[in-house]
Parts: structure tokens; sequence; C-alpha cells
């Protein structure tokens, strides 16, 4: 685990929280292009995944059956920044993401990877809204796998700014488990500058 104070100065930790984020921002992209571009491993995310469902305790198997009979939803989203590839491993049942200004976070089927995507201005693939559905209380539980920079050793994260998962997980918190997967416990903190707003996560792995 790694201590904030190594990385931000006594100047820099008397700065506003924002200030405080954005400059850890600029650092960490830096730091996990690195170690990217360092790494050997081909599977980019693949340890992280099935340790999550392993702490979980999901068999795969089971996994897909409760996907399959939607007695569960499994959400992830599609790298940019050199972030970890779950993506990967989605199937036809797997949600990602649809970023809609002014709006909360709305959700799409994976489906067969091929069809009504394009490329929001964010750089991310997404479906249009008419594909895409809300989700709310009544319907399954879901497993969600979050993306952002780092985390704290008390389950707070370092998104990249927006809110859009912290008011997702607020509005929902008792149907979802929120799984944030690091690249190493390098990005792992003692403790994170975090707002009113922002939402604990409920595994993180590396």
């Amino acid at each position: 685990m790694r201590k904030l104070k190594d990385i931000l100065n006594d100047k820099d930790i008397n700065l506003p929280i924002p200030e405080q984020k954005k400059l850890l921002r600029k650092i960490l992209l830096l730091e996990r292009e690195k170690l990217f571009k360092q790494s050997t491993d081909v599977n980019w995310g693949a340890k992280q995944f099935f340790r999550a469902l392993e702490l979980l305790k999901i068999p795969e198997k089971q996994l897909k059956e409760q996907l399959a009979t939607k007695r569960l939803f499994l959400a992830c989203y599609f790298p940019i920044k050199f972030e970890l590839d779950i993506a990967r491993f989605a199937e036809e049942y797997w949600l990602f993401p649809a970023v809609r200004e002014g709006k909360e976070l709305l959700w799409f089927n994976y489906g067969d990877g091929k069809e009504n995507y394009y490329t929001n201005k964010y750089g991310i693939l997404e479906k249009k809204e008419e594909h895409c559905f809300e989700y709310n209380n009544s319907m399954p539980p879901m497993l969600c796998f979050i993306p952002g920079l780092a985390a704290s050793r008390e389950g707070y994260r370092l998104g990249y700014g927006g809110g859009y998962y912290d008011r997702f997980l607020n509005m929902n918190r008792n149907q979802i488990t929120a799984v944030f997967c690091l690249p190493s416990e390098k990005f792992l903190f003692d403790d994170l500058p975090n707002e009113s707003t922002d939402e604990k996560v409920d595994l993180i792995v590396w």
C-alpha cells in the first residue's frame, strides 16, 4: 500500500480537494501508461477479473447461468487510457455504460459486440439512447466492474471527475456490488482526497 504523502507534498495536500484530485489524476495516468508499456502480461486485466470472481465466490459457470436467466446483471466498461481490459471477457448479456450529459448512466447489452456501436466524445464505444435502458432497484442485482485510477484502503475510488459512477452507486447501493480492479498495489493508497458525493466500492482487486 502506498502513502498519499509519498506522491503529494505538504503544499499539494493543502490544496482544495478537487485540485488534489486533478493533480493525482495527472500523475497516476502517466504511471499507469508506463506500467502498461512495461508489462509483459498480454492479458491486461485477466488476473484481476478472475481474482474478483474467486473472492466473491462466483464460479464462472454459475455466473454465466445467472446472466443468461437474468437473475444477475454484470456491468463493465470499454477501457481507455490504459485501463485494465475486463471487457475482453464480455459476452452477450454483459452490460456497458452510455454517458448522457446532464443524465445518469444508461446501460446497453453487449450483444454480438458489433451492432449499433459508435464512439462518443470521450473516445469510448457506446450505443444510442434507443438501445439503452436506465437501471433501477426493481431489477436484478448487478455486479459492476467500475473504471478509475486509484483506491484508498477505505474503499474510496479516484475516478476521472465526472461523478457518473458515484451518483449511480448512490441511487442503487443496495442492488450493486461494485468491484474496482487495479493494475498493481502501487495504485492502492492509505488515503485519498474524497468529498461527500464520493461513494465507496465493495471490493478492490489488484
